[in-house]
């Protein structure tokens, strides 16, 4: 929910006067009506309209501000004043009760019968009172649910602030027809808009926009998207929370298992607002879902969970939605594997946990691992992958590219780069649903490319046939527990590894020193990894003997260096995000591809190492082409990629956070980007990444895989050898001749790279 703008006199009996206010004398040749704002701010843009948030305590700064009006005659002057007085207070009335006690009702009619009374008015010929009272009328309606009203004069406000050249009220309309496609049940269009807005909004206005973009997103069932919302609101130090971010900040302490937080809250909320409030019919809503009966049974959390992730200011739906028939039917069985039944359901989140955790209660594993499979790809429609590519996000790239090489923060572009993304995925999406083209993105490119088949196809049949001498390792969760899915020897086993908080913490032991460049694998680090080994691997053991893996992990494990797990050293390994994807990609018949005639050698300019690296290389591929010194151009490089089957990339890499998709390696003519490689018309089969944290964005996020392996993955390359840590010049040096003389003798990939990459941190990504 978003702001209403207050446009209020100043007349003592309104109860903000202010001392020292300008007076309002009959001498002026033009007369105007001075504005006592609560909350106001006079925007930086030049605008005399301040915005005050629906939901914030009114907080009196001095009056600064004055509605211009229209020349009168002497003898209507007063009537005109007193007359416009009394309409404008009416606003200011009727936003108060909004934001002060949750009466959205009683503010919409107000606002109703001011704005009829406001036409011909001469205070409504000032270029701020008629947009300013259209957007709040329009918020209102909104939040009462009366969408079609709602649109025609949010509409209007935004034609009249295009019109008087206003772009501040004109962000807020937007936000406010953001709102609108929200409660409306168009998620992706609300996202779209809020993240076209991220960093347009000066900093006092983004508070509720981040709350707003936070309940979008925890409709689409992105929970950790909304909680990485939240975080980065610009939240005023020592400033109540409003109700709406109290509201939810509940929601989305229920979704993450946090009952007692969400209670606390939504009493909170409740005990200040009185029950003629909707924030109090809202907050008892939330509170009898986060304090209701069985909560034992999967399907009973999931739809629990469905009820949470409601917009708070939408009604309850008429009819039974797919997600509530597809838990119906999970219901009325004990085990059931995912099929054409589930239709649409098969893509949100809390269906398919409850389908998963219905399969594990009933013994099934082999069902859980067909359910396993949609756990991880659920979010690939909901979360922009690799291939979006626009105008806007190439100029941000090239943005960002600048800012490296010229030495500045580059985080507020990246920032601004993950923002085009999530626009740019998601207005595609909007539109794909209304049947009307992108405004952003180009036709031919949809942020995924073509749209996914729903029904689900199975796989562990497929792996039985296709695994030969090898097992598979899905890891999920289940119930707050880690669990592991285990396919070998024909048949599929479910594996309890212990809480998720116990085994995430075992892991970040291990894996958080590492990130440290220049870090020494000394005894604590060797003890770490036991421990991590015996969290993550000891019960599967067992069941997968020394065999080679195939490995498809879940976000909670992020992207930890395998090959530096005791029990997987030396074991070929291949990491991948779904069993469906390494089926489709894996050679039949073989560990994997199969030696490259052509091959390319790049040394970017820095480190020292990598120059060393590539020319002691270059003797092992004596055909091979090598890039180094000024020919590492950025345009040299990617056309040499699509000449390839090999290419061997040694240089400086770097990943901004949350932002892999501007993941680097320092060239000569300025940074190579993950991006950059999404475009390729033709790719190699193998890539070798030899440069810190170029694993990274691999399995540590919902949706498809990011960053330079996720990158090359998408456009087509059968495996990459990368590292999700800093890696050493000297080590790696050696390390990589080792590899490739052995990958160059007829080693298959995950083998050469487990015996000799494996150890210092590189891992074999794809088929």
């Amino acid at each position: 929910m978003n702001t209403l703008t207050v446009m209020a006199l100043h007349p003592a009996s309104s109860g903000f006067a202010h001392a020292g206010s300008p007076q309002i004398g009959s001498d002026h040749s033009r007369r105007t009506l001075t504005a006592a704002i609560p909350g106001g701010r006079t925007s930086p843009l030049g605008e005399r309209h301040p915005y005050v948030s629906l939901h914030a305590q009114p907080s009196p700064l001095p009056p600064d501000s004055s509605l211009p009006l229209p020349d009168v005659q002497d003898e209507l002057d007063h009537t005109v004043l007193r007359s416009g007085r009394t309409l404008l207070a009416r606003v200011t009335r009727g936003v108060l009760m909004a934001q002060e006690g949750g009466m959205f009702e009683q503010t919409a009619a107000l606002l109703t019968d001011t704005h009829r009374r406001l036409r011909g008015h001469p205070v409504a010929e000032s270029v701020t009172v008629m947009p300013g009272v259209l957007l709040n009328l329009g918020l209102a309606q909104t939040l009462c649910g009366r969408f079609a009203q709602a649109e025609d004069h949010l509409c209007e406000a935004r034609s009249l602030a295009e019109e008087r050249r206003l772009p501040l009220m004109d962000m807020v309309v937007r936000q406010n027809l953001g709102c609108l496609s929200l409660y409306r049940g168009d998620a992706s269009g609300a996202i779209a808009t809020f993240h076209g807005l991220t960093d347009r909004l000066p900093p006092e206005r983004r508070e509720a926009l981040h709350v707003d973009l936070a309940e979008a997103l925890l409709a689409e069932g992105l929970v950790e998207d909304a909680a990485a919302a939240l975080v980065d609101g610009p939240w005023a130090d020592g400033a109540p929370a409003s109700a709406h971010t109290m509201l939810v900040e509940a929601k989305l302490r229920l979704l993450r298992g946090d009952r007692l937080r969400a209670v606390e809250l939504t009493r909170r909320v409740r005990y200040t607002f009185g029950t003629g409030s909707q924030w109090h019919r809202l907050a008892a809503r939330l509170e009898r879902i986060a304090v209701r009966g069985d909560r034992s049974r999967p399907v009973s959390r999931a739809r629990n969970a469905l009820a949470a992730r409601r917009p708070l200011a939408v009604p309850e739906p008429r009819g039974r939605a797919a997600p509530h028939r597809a838990l119906d039917a999970l219901e009325r069985t004990s085990s059931r594997m995912p099929g054409p039944w589930l239709a649409e359901a098969g893509n949100d989140p809390h269906v398919v946990q409850a389908g998963l955790e219905n399969a594990l209660e009933a013994g099934d594993a082999a069902a859980a691992l067909e359910w396993a499979e949609l756990a991880r790809t659920w979010a690939v429609p909901r979360v922009p992958g690799p291939g979006v590519r626009t105008p806007a996000t190439v100029s941000l790239a090239e943005h960002y590219r600048d800012a490296l090489a010229g030495g500045r923060d580059p985080n507020t572009v990246a920032r601004r780069m993950e923002s085009a993304r999530w626009q740019a995925h998601h207005e595609a999406r909007s539109a794909r649903s209304s049947g009307s083209p992108s405004p952003s993105a180009p036709a031919r490119e949809h942020a995924d490319g073509p749209r996914r088949d729903p029904r689900p196809v199975p796989v562990a049949d497929a792996l039985s046939e296709r695994l030969g001498d090898r097992a598979f390792v899905r890891y999920t969760r289940a119930g707050g527990e880690a669990v592991a899915l285990v396919a070998a020897d024909g048949r599929v086993h479910a594996r309890v590894l212990g809480p998720l908080p116990r085994v995430a913490r075992a892991l970040g032991r291990f894996v958080h020193p590492l990130l440290l460049p220049g870090h020494a694998f000394g005894d604590d680090a060797r003890k770490a990894a036991g421990t991590a080994a015996d969290a993550l691997l000891g019960p599967l053991l067992p069941l997968v003997g020394d065999r080679p893996l195939v490995v498809a992990g879940d976000p909670y494990l992020g992207d930890p260096p395998w090959g530096m797990l005791p029990p997987l050293r030396g074991r070929p390994t291949h990491l991948v995000p779904t069993a469906r994807f390494w089926l489709d990609r894996a050679p039949a018949g073989t560990a994997g591809p199969a030696v490259p005639g052509r091959v390319l050698l790049v040394a970017a300019p820095g480190p020292a190492g990598a120059g060393r690296e590539v020319a002691g290389l270059a003797g092992l591929y004596p055909k091979a082409r090598v890039l180094t010194a000024d020919r590492t151009g950025r345009s040299e490089v990617l056309a040499a990629f699509e000449e390839a089957d090999l290419v061997h990339l040694a240089g400086h890499g770097r990943v901004p956070h949350r932002a892999p998709m501007l993941a680097s390696v320092t060239l000569d003519d300025g940074p190579l980007l993950a991006c950059d490689l999404t475009a390729l018309p033709r790719v190699p089969d193998v890539v070798v990444l030899s440069t810190c944290w170029s694993g990274r964005g691999f399995a540590g996020r919902t949706g498809a895989p990011l960053g330079f392996v996720g990158a090359l993955l998408a456009a087509g390359v059968r495996a990459v050898v990368a590292s999700p840590v800093p890696v050493g010049d000297s080590r790696t040096d050696t390390a990589m001749r080792r590899f490739h003389r052995s990958f160059a003798g007829g080693v298959p990939l995950p083998e050469a790279v487990a015996v000799h990459l494996g150890p210092i941190g590189f891992c074999c990504f794809g088929a």
